[in-house]
């Protein structure tokens, strides 16, 4: 078993996002989890689509979990782009599932310990090889006991690496001076920005860390084209 985990590490799941795979060794790790993180609308779900449309490509099912909003919705919002996402939706290769009924629908709040256990039972049920959790920040205030968030999340990584699962949490960003349990815990974190200069919008990407991979971490700008986000290997500004 050891020595299979070692030959995988060798292995890549392509991000789908073209310039990214270059600043990661040629893709993510399979089986990992890993944090996108970001301030609104910076492209965090876009990415995870992108993620899921690679690993239709190359044969792997997808999950795409909503914590909050309508899952129609952010397949009406894909449509801009030419993912051909409807199609692989209607054929089933790629699955959304409306977390976010459970979080609205009880009436209540839930232990840490509950909400992950039922995000595994779907993940297991629909049998994924790559799954999207969006966004992560809408469990936060759905727990009643928000200091076993790191023992749980822990719990829950722990178990998407025993079902191979390549992982895509995303999570606002609160604050670029605090660091959540979540960048702890993941075992690499990429970084979405936007801001003004010169009365533009700029954005741009950082690859902050990156366990067992060799990486850049400088500041790359992206943008947004009609097939979706490009990572571009000069610097934002």
């Amino acid at each position: 078993m050891y020595v299979g985990e070692l030959l995988k590490s060798l292995d890549r799941a392509s991000s789908g996002v073209p310039g990214l795979d270059d600043l990661i060794g040629g893709g993510f790790l399979p089986g990992r989890v890993y944090l996108v993180v970001g301030p609104p609308g910076s492209g965090k779900t876009t990415l995870g689509i992108q993620f899921l449309m690679s690993g239709v490509k190359n044969g792997e099912k997808g999950l795409f979990v909503s914590l909050f909003e309508n899952p129609q919705l952010i397949t009406q919002d894909m449509l801009r782009y030419n993912f051909g996402l409807l199609g692989h939706v209607q054929a089933k290769k790629i699955v959304f599932s409306d977390f976010g009924q459970i979080l609205f629908g009880a009436g209540r709040k839930f232990a840490w310990d509950e909400l992950l256990r039922s995000l595994l039972e779907i993940i297991r049920k629909e049998e994924a090889k790559r799954v999207v959790i969006d966004s992560f920040n809408s469990l936060e205030y759905s727990v009643v006991d928000p200091e076993n968030k790191r023992m749980a999340l822990g719990k829950l990584m722990r178990k998407l690496h025993e079902l191979d699962v390549t992982t895509l949490i995303t999570s606002e960003m609160m604050s670029s001076e605090s660091y959540t349990d979540e960048y702890y815990l993941a075992d690499g974190v990429i970084v979405l920005h936007h801001f003004m200069r010169n009365f533009q919008m700029v954005r741009a990407l950082q690859v902050l860390k990156m366990r067992g991979v060799p990486h850049d971490s400088n500041l790359k700008r992206i943008r947004f084209t009609e097939d979706g986000i490009r990572v571009y290997p000069e610097a934002p500004f």
